[in-house]
């Protein structure tokens, strides 16, 4: 919910808002602007409403805000109103993650240690699974419903989502019970993690231009309503597989050079549609990409866990959640600044974010382990 369908699915339906609304590049961009800077707020919020009211409710209020916010998207085509909603939107799963990630945290703690690493993925693919039923789902109700059918889109995505509280609802109730009290984490025990930190500055740069504009890029490359289906679809499944495939990866004491592995792997998916047009390069990017993009985020829990304390992985959790929303929030602007330039249109934008992905596979793969203090 908090990311499958509050961020990633305005992907899919970004080309029928384009045209029903009339939007330029720069528009589009800045409806995930808007997502993006609700997402820091929210990231910065987390910690206070985490350590006032506890993950477990934190988790469900910001699930249900983020399920409201999404019915709400549908109700009007202003351009203030979608960008209000947006934020909301982002605003919930800020909340959603960081106060979920730090419940997964509680949880593969008392897992046997090959285990730890599956269940963080476990969490993290939920986003994949809204990535998949987006999939399978959006594209013939959009075919069916032509450029209309944008409103009908986010109202199935919010009656989704409400369903999926109860089940949230439920599958919390035994972690929360046996959580770690949440503290404060201390800029010296920050410090040593810097290197890591500005990866994900990286990655949040980097990703987001890729899960906001990639179909609309493949619409303007000649790609089918088929094609668009069937590698959004594959976007998601690969993320559902990430835990089989990256789980020992993520249960290693490495330090940051599993993430930067990852990163990598991320970036080279990214890429691939800028290098060819070729309907299967797009379908290998997104298996890359997919496998790898949510398992980055659980990267960091996993390094917020080996490099703190345990009564400080909420607000560690938080504090990679910040800086990945704060450099999130320039992605769309400025691949879609890039786009309505004419300046090399869209292929510009998602190359340079791919590079940046790169960059930060370095910068994580440099990062040294650190002891907990």
């Amino acid at each position: 919910m908090a990311l499958g369908f509050g961020r990633f699915s305005y992907a899919l339906l970004l080309p029928p808002m384009r045209s029903a609304l009339a939007w330029t590049y720069t528009q589009a961009g800045a409806m995930n602007t808007a997502n993006g800077g609700g997402y820091l707020l929210g990231a910065l919020l987390a910690p206070l409403v985490i350590a006032r009211w506890g993950a477990r409710p934190a988790f469900l209020a910001a699930m249900l805000l983020t399920a409201i916010s999404i019915a709400l998207t549908a109700l009007s085509g202003h351009f203030g109103w979608l960008i209000g909603v947006r934020l909301l939107t982002g605003l919930g799963g800020a909340v959603t993650f960081t106060s979920g990630g730090l419940l997964a945290a509680q949880a593969a703690s008392r897992a046997p240690a090959r285990q730890a690493g599956t269940v963080l993925t476990t969490f993290y693919a939920g986003a994949s699974l809204g990535i998949l039923l987006t999939g399978l789902g959006l594209p013939p109700l959009l075919a069916q419903l032509g450029a209309a059918g944008w409103r009908a889109g986010w109202l199935s995505l919010g009656a989704a989502s409400l369903l999926g509280l109860g089940l949230a609802w439920l599958a919390t109730r035994d972690v929360a019970a046996r959580g770690h009290p949440s503290a404060a984490v201390r800029p010296s025990q920050l410090r040593p993690l810097l290197r890591s930190l500005l990866a994900y500055a990286c990655s949040g740069l980097g990703y987001v231009a890729y899960t906001t504009f990639s179909v609309t890029y493949l619409r303007t490359q000649g790609a089918s309503t088929a094609q668009v289906a069937l590698f959004w679809t594959l976007l998601g499944l690969a993320g559902l597989l990430a835990p089989f495939i990256w789980s020992r990866l993520l249960a290693r004491i490495w330090g940051g050079r599993t993430m930067g592995i990852l990163m990598a792997v991320m970036g080279v998916g990214a890429i691939l549609p800028v290098i060819s047009a070729a309907p299967w390069v797009a379908f290998v990017s997104a298996a890359l990409f997919g496998s790898t993009c949510l398992s980055v985020v659980a990267s960091t829990t996993a390094l917020a866990r080996q490099s703190l304390p345990p009564a400080a992985w909420g607000a560690g959790v938080a504090t990679y959640t910040i800086t990945f929303a704060a450099f999130q929030s320039l992605g769309p602007l400025l691949t879609g600044a890039l786009a309505d330039s004419g300046a090399g249109g869209l292929r510009l934008g998602l190359g340079l974010s791919a590079l940046v992905l790169l960059l930060g596979a370095g910068l994580a793969a440099s990062q040294q382990r650190v002891e907990p203090v």
